[in-house]
Order: C-alpha cells, then structure tokens, then sequence
C-alpha cells in the first residue's frame, strides 16, 4: 500500500490521470474495462482529502506519492 492509504491500482490510476489521460485511456493501459476506472476515481480523492482530478495530482505530488 501507498502513502495516505492508497492501493497500487489507485495510484497507478492517480499517476495516468497526472499525465492527462482519461479514464478510457487509463481503463486501455490498466486492461481494465472503462467502467472499473470511474469506480476507483473517488477512492482516492477521498484518501487525499480532494474534489477534483487537478487537486488529487497536486496533492499527491505534495506529498510525495508521484
């Protein structure tokens, strides 16, 4: 497990949304289905205390998860 209790899916995620991709591109490059990556989205928001896809990068970044 990560940092601020992140999992390493959630932070594979966090790290593809931090590099702009969208939850089709990051469902394509996890082999995930499209459905499975907006499900996973708010877990980690959640854990960093965070509303938004810009807030959870910046605060992960702040605290060293990326």
């Amino acid at each position: 497990m990560l940092p601020a209790g992140l999992t390493e899916r959630e932070g594979a995620v966090l790290r593809l949304v931090a590099a702009g991709l969208t939850n089709n591109e990051i469902a394509a490059r996890l082999f995930l289905p499209a459905k499975t990556i907006s499900r996973p989205l708010p877990n980690p928001f959640t854990k960093l205390d965070v509303t938004s896809r810009r807030a959870a990068v910046l605060r992960a970044r702040e605290r060293g998860l990326m």
